[in-house]
């Protein structure tokens, strides 16, 4: 019977020392979930802080996406903000936890801010939000730094960029640098040249000497040989087989590749600012014709007449705003850029007086591309850059009409901002060409213009630009292409009619003191060269004629284009000074767009930055 009770006693112990250290691994088992739980939930946290962050920057950018983000600070009145607050975070109908944001703003400039997101994650809920009887079981808090900047945009590395449906559309056309398209490339029978440009992170001067860095080996063959760069399409390369050069080299194509946005233009304010910062000016005979900024003072106006002579020719000193119309041509010398809110009109020829030696580079390697840039770093420079379109040559003239209306008509060139979720046009059954499947962009030709709109939310955050108001849509989302925030139609030729009378009172520059009688009395059809960067996310129209070559040198890049001639070729060649973006030798002179945020890896933190709560 004693022995029956020892082991019963035993039994007993046995199963209370079980029984103990089930419950006690019970306890450990769910706080290591727990913590692995908060851990994520704090990851959660950092993510939803960089997605606050993207969205303000986006309904920002119709001005100034830096000082957007800045004026979340501002509103504040505070270097610091909580924008998420014990937030709970559910799986089904199931709370897991809750987050909490904070953002700090650690510096700003005109063109970056630098901001410290701090998320911090709990089980079962945030501090504030647990009842009398209840307890935190566990917290986690990461930092991380995220660090915004402006940059030219990516659009500038090609010769030849369209936001459309892009085609080649001549046995002579020669573009000797990248040809791109956010839509179909289509060389159809066709047999143009495409010479290519290999890309580059950055480019920097001396004094003396050019020096390229971060060469980018976009055919991935793993040599830096000045053999990339060609053809790129944000959708299929149409008769890719007849293009020929470099670009015809199947490793050369690019089909489907990430769209590139175009800079919005909309609001020119931020170009305003850095006018007035640089002291940019233009002059003619030693006459100032604009003094960084055409149409802000009293009694001026908005749009500009300039006219340069190889004797007297335009002078540019860096970027200058015209809040209207710009008419150029004729000679032109310095360095320096043109931004109209209105039309571009190019009614003959530009040409440099001081141009660079040679059109382009020896050949595509860095060695000769660094001479070539070496050899013209200070050559004259233009950037014409258009709000709404730029219009080339005598576009009074039945025939110029004639090919232009055609072509803004053509189904293959659609302009109407019922584009769908992509922005391109003729793209409703998706890559599969199958109507009915999961790919198709079923928002296009809907008749409905698709976009985002302002909240009360927004207003409250300080994130609605001047000029908008709640409800307003915001400019550049959904189907509005051109980010002005209002439904476009098709473009037609009643948008390249000039908005002013060719009479002085309503032009600055130099336009003579009678005024002209007609627009066809300074153009012409024989605009054969065109020295400069042209850029417009609305229409490039041109038409030329005449025994010599048509040139460009420079760029092209636009929504829409119809480019037509009667010359014997048509050449388009990339200004290499274009390469290295913001850190080459055009990155004051460009319009910008913001670049992809740059992080830092996230880091624990010891405290909790969202509470003053004391954790356990």
């Amino acid at each position: 019977m004693m022995s029956t009770v020892i082991v019963f006693t035993a039994l007993v112990g046995v199963v209370y020392a079980t029984t103990l250290m089930s419950a006690t691994d019970l306890k450990q088992s769910r706080a290591v979930m727990d913590e692995v739980r908060v851990e994520h939930l704090a990851e959660s946290g950092l993510e939803l802080g960089i997605h606050f962050l993207n969205d303000a920057a986006k309904k920002t950018s119709v001005q100034d996406p830096i000082a957007g983000l800045n004026q979340l600070f501002v509103t504040a009145g505070a270097d610091s903000l909580t924008v998420i607050d014990g937030q709970p975070l559910t799986v089904g109908n199931a709370q897991v936890g809750a987050v909490s944001v904070r953002l700090t703003r650690e510096s700003v400039s005109a063109d970056t801010i630098r901001v410290t997101i701090e998320a911090t994650g709990y089980v079962p809920d945030a501090p504030q939000n647990l009842a009398p009887n209840q307890r935190l079981h566990a917290w986690n808090a990461v930092a991380m730094s995220a660090e915004y900047s402006t940059e030219p945009s990516s659009v500038f590395d090609n010769g030849y960029f369209i936001n459309n449906w892009g085609w080649f559309y001549g046995n002579t056309i020669y573009c000797n640098g990248n040809a791109r398209s956010n839509g179909q490339f289509d060389a159809a029978g066709y047999q143009p040249y495409v010479g290519g440009q290999p890309v580059y992170d950055g480019a920097s001067w001396d004094g003396v000497s050019a020096t390229l860095t971060g060469y980018r080996d976009d055919n991935e063959d793993g040599l830096l040989d000045g053999g990339d760069g060609g053809v790129f399409s944000g959708w299929d390369i149409v008769a890719a087989q007849n293009v020929r050069g470099p670009g015809g080299l199947a490793k050369n194509q690019h089909d489907f590749q990430d769209q590139v946005p175009m800079p919005n233009l909309t609001d020119l304010t931020l170009y305003e600012d850095l006018a007035t910062a640089q002291g940019s000016s233009i002059e003619v005979a030693g006459v100032t014709q604009c003094d960084g900024i055409c149409g802000d003072d009293v009694g001026e106006s908005k749009n500009l007449y300039l006219e340069g002579t190889i004797l007297s020719p335009i002078v540019l000193d860096g970027p200058v705003v015209v809040q209207g119309d710009v008419i150029i041509s004729g000679y032109v010398t310095g360095q320096g850029s043109i931004f109209a809110g209105g039309n571009v009109y190019v009614p003959k020829s530009i040409v440099y007086v001081d141009p660079p030696n040679t059109e382009r580079p020896a050949d595509n390697t860095q060695a000769e591309t660094e001479q070539w840039l070496s050899d013209n770093w200070n050559k004259d420079f233009l950037g014409l850059f258009a709000n709404e379109n730029i219009v080339v040559g005598d576009h009074t003239h039945n025939t110029w009409r004639h090919y232009v209306g055609n072509w803004m008509g053509s189904s293959m060139n659609k302009s109407e901002e019922d584009a769908g979720e992509d922005g391109i046009p003729n793209t409703f059954d998706g890559r599969d060409g199958i109507h009915g499947t999961s790919d198709d962009d079923v928002l296009e030709d809907d008749g409905v213009f698709t976009a985002e709109y302002y909240s009360a939310q927004d207003a409250l955050l300080g994130l609605i630009p001047t000029g908008y108001s709640v409800g307003d849509v915001i400019p550049g989302s959904g189907e509005d292409i051109d980010g002005d925030g209002q439904y476009d139609n098709t473009t037609t030729l009643a948008d390249f009619a000039i908005s002013a009378p060719l009479d002085p009172s309503y032009w600055e520059g130099n336009m003579p003191l009678t005024g002209i009688a007609r627009y066809q009395d300074i153009a012409s059809m024989y605009a054969a060269r065109l020295d400069g960067i042209f850029y417009t996310n609305h229409a490039f129209t041109y038409v030329v004629f005449g025994s010599t070559d048509a040139v460009i040198n420079g760029a092209v890049i636009s929504r829409n284009e119809a480019i037509v001639y009667g010359t014997p070729n048509a050449n388009i060649n990339y200004d290499a000074r274009l390469l290295g973006g913001g850190n080459g030798f055009a990155g004051n002179l460009l319009p910008r767009v913001l670049g992809s945020p740059v992080f830092e890896r996230w880091r624990q933190l010891d405290e909790d930055p969202n509470s003053s709560v004391a954790h356990p």
